[in-house]
């Protein structure tokens, strides 16, 4: 952490050290808001940085501020329509905001991401979570159905 705070003393427009501090309080110190503060000075130097609108949804999420999590994911995926993590979180805060129908749009289309990607360890992630938020038939019969598609076009 020393060496993050030199780097930012010496160059205080140095994006890549700032998101290393905010990563380091957000994952190893807990500190959420020197965390978020951090975020927000990336994104003041670099407006596009997706993993910093992101993270700080994440951050924005744990803490109940499910409004300004929402906010931050739907920023990310105006950057990068394809952003399988901002599906998974957007559906994630839509399914506790009550918007269920958005949620599961939302969870299947990060799955679907993930999948087309190979990334099978966030697949499973996803799977796990629609089954742990939905518990509802239907929604299982549809996950079996794309998981069914997804074999079928793999052979």
């Amino acid at each position: 952490m020393r060496n993050l705070r030199k780097a930012i003393a010496l160059n205080p427009n140095l994006v890549q050290a700032y998101l290393n501090r905010a990563d380091t309080y957000k994952n190893l110190t807990g500190d959420n808001p020197a965390a978020i503060l951090d975020y927000n000075q990336v994104i003041l130097l670099d407006p596009n940085c997706l993993s910093a609108y992101i993270n700080r949804a994440n951050i924005y999420f744990l803490c109940g501020e499910l409004e300004s999590s929402l906010s931050n994911l739907e920023k990310a995926l105006s950057l990068d329509a394809d952003c399988a993590e901002a599906y998974c979180g957007r559906g994630t805060v839509r399914f506790h905001l009550g918007d269920i129908e958005g949620a599961k749009k939302d969870l299947f289309k990060a799955f679907g991401l993930y999948e087309a990607r190979g990334n099978m360890i966030y697949c499973a992630f996803t799977r796990s979570l629609i089954i742990d938020l939905f518990r509802d038939y239907e929604v299982y019969k549809d996950l079996l159905g794309v998981e069914s598609r997804i074999a079928k076009s793999k052979k």
